[in-house]
């Protein structure tokens, strides 16, 4: 035999009694249970999520981007990318290129290309080049590379360069203080010349 319960309260029905305690909820809101008080909305904006607290409400926030990763918040969307996992490489054939953030160079001059480092980066920042043909790093004032235990000389002197036509080279900004960058070479094919 089935029992049917019927509740003699004033609407809304309270939280104590199974309901939300809310009368009209907040378009677009998220209800947070409160015990036995009414439940408050919570309405995310673009991009947000709800970061769980042990012992509190849960609270609408966004993502905090790492290290070379950009975030990109949109109407139902969120974009994660690494800039260094989608590195885009071009064919240089011309005598010189300035290097931009996150991409990778073949050189393609016979008589070689000669690379300058940016004039600002930011720590993370990744660069690659390989041959075929010979290839030069030339810096700005200021900045300097360091490969191994050798540091190039600081400013537009220092430079490091292939010796050979497939020598390949990796580097990171490791250091974007000061107004000075310094450069790591992550990783090298080949016998690097260090000026």
């Amino acid at each position: 035999m089935a029992t049917n319960n019927c509740i003699n309260a004033p609407l809304p029905i309270s939280a104590a009694n199974g309901g939300t305690g809310v009368a009209s909820p907040t378009i677009h809101g998220i209800l947070v249970a409160q015990g036995a008080s009414a439940m408050s909305p919570l309405v995310l904006t673009n991009g947000q999520v709800l970061i769980g607290s042990t012992g509190a409400d849960p609270v609408a926030a966004s993502l905090t981007a790492g290290s070379n990763i950009t975030i990109t918040p949109g109407a139902g969307t969120i974009t994660i990318a690494s800039p260094d996992a989608t590195t885009v490489w071009s064919a240089i054939s011309a005598a010189t290129k300035t290097i931009v953030a996150n991409e990778g160079y073949i050189s393609n001059n016979g008589a070689g290309v000669t690379y300058t480092l940016p004039a600002t980066a930011t720590l993370g920042d990744v660069f690659e080049i390989v041959g075929p043909q010979a290839w030069t790093v030339a810096q700005n004032a200021g900045q300097s590379i360091k490969i191994g235990s050798s540091t190039t000389t600081t400013g537009t002197g220092g430079s490091l360069a292939s010796t050979n036509a497939g020598d390949t080279l990796r580097v990171v900004c490791s250091d974007a203080t000061g107004g000075a960058e310094v450069f790591r070479v992550l990783s090298f094919v080949g016998n690097i010349t260090v000026v």
